[in-house]
């Protein structure tokens, strides 16, 4: 059976939905960031211009790459997906067709991005998704970098003792949480965020995004967000991304003086409960600094395991190229995107 690849458009939007949903309740690695809104998020704030690849047999929707571009004078590059961690490579959706299909996205994935202006083309493996040989035989040139991201599994994840106390603790000392929003509320909710950021020196993800991800249409869908008060004062709150089998704990925050309070825990407390609610099974941590950071021992609380994913890097340029443009450049010109490891400049 031939396997042919066309871009989508829009118009393809409800195909690809109830693919991705179809897919998505059979396996974890479909996650919301793979779904037409998230898409349309990254243009609204500016990410770049989307690439989505489908894989056809026989007119049916059978694999799907996600893939964004960022074009300026330094050059092009590609990237599936940028703006998080391990959420995009091949879905697919026959796995009779599974090598075909990930030969022939990935392959079309790097003709349309070996343009003479570009520096480089970044794939990050699927959530919880090992099986790496695909992408060896796929992208055999590539420059891989092997990471590692958190998750618990909800089935069968059990608080420990010390989660359990701060829970009982943070309700005894008042804080509470609503799901109720308004715009003083997103208000707060991102200026708490926007701090936290300065603080730790990340990059913050801007107002529009947030913005985009709370309207009317998406929530309870798609996305949820909940916020944690103390003496009727806004301490912390937590932006949360659906999938059918796996909930993303895409953004989340605490004001600076409200730790002791512990709001972060009960907040992601309520959320895991709404997740399995839901039927979701699989709570995705997103990846972490390092295994000696603060953000990896917080996840590790939460009963979570390790998975491994993989970026592969098709560069277009020599070394000296990526050594001049410098970290600086790459993260002034390609915001968000992998472009080439710092450690190798």
């Amino acid at each position: 059976m031939a396997i042919r690849v066309e871009p989508l458009t829009s118009a393809d939007d409800p195909e690809l939905t109830d693919f991705l949903t179809k897919v998505g309740t059979a396996t974890p690695s479909v996650l919301g960031y793979h779904y037409p809104f998230y898409r349309d998020m990254l243009i609204e704030v500016g990410v770049g211009q989307p690439l989505y690849l489908a894989a056809r047999a026989d007119g049916e929707l059978v694999g799907f790459l996600p893939a964004f571009a960022k074009e300026c004078g330094a050059g092009c590059v590609y990237s599936s997906l940028p703006y998080f961690g391990p959420n995009a490579g091949v879905i697919c959706g026959d796995e009779k067709l599974r090598a075909e299909i990930h030969a022939r996205l990935l392959q079309t994935l790097l003709e349309y991005a070996s343009r003479p202006t570009s520096l480089s083309c970044s794939v990050y493996t699927p959530f919880l998704f090992n099986n790496f040989e695909l992408y060896n035989e796929a992208i055999p040139g590539a420059i891989v970098i092997d990471r590692f991201t958190q998750y618990t599994d909800l089935r069968t994840a059990a608080w420990s003792k010390n989660i359990a106390y701060d829970l009982r603790r943070a309700k005894q000392l008042g804080v509470e949480v609503s799901t109720t929003i308004s715009p003083e509320r997103v208000a707060g909710f991102y200026e708490i965020y926007e701090q936290n950021c300065s603080d730790y020196g990340i990059p913050p993800k801007s107002r529009r995004c947030v913005d985009y991800l709370l309207r009317e249409e998406l929530l309870g869908l798609h996305t949820n967000i909940y916020f944690a008060f103390h003496q009727e004062k806004m301490i912390g709150g937590l932006l949360m991304i659906w999938s059918p089998r796996t909930a993303s704990y895409y953004l989340p925050c605490t004001r600076a003086g409200a730790r002791n309070l512990q709001p972060g825990t009960l907040l992601i407390d309520q959320a895991v409960q709404d997740a399995r609610e839901r039927g979701i099974e699989i709570w995705n941590w997103e990846s972490s600094p390092s295994r000696e950071s603060g953000v990896y021992r917080f996840k590790k609380r939460w009963d979570s395991a390790e998975g491994m994913y993989r970026i592969y890097l098709q560069t277009f340029r020599d070394e000296g190229t990526f050594r001049e443009l410098g970290s600086e450049g790459i993260v002034k010109n390609f915001p968000f995107y992998f472009v080439y490891p710092f450690a190798d400049l």
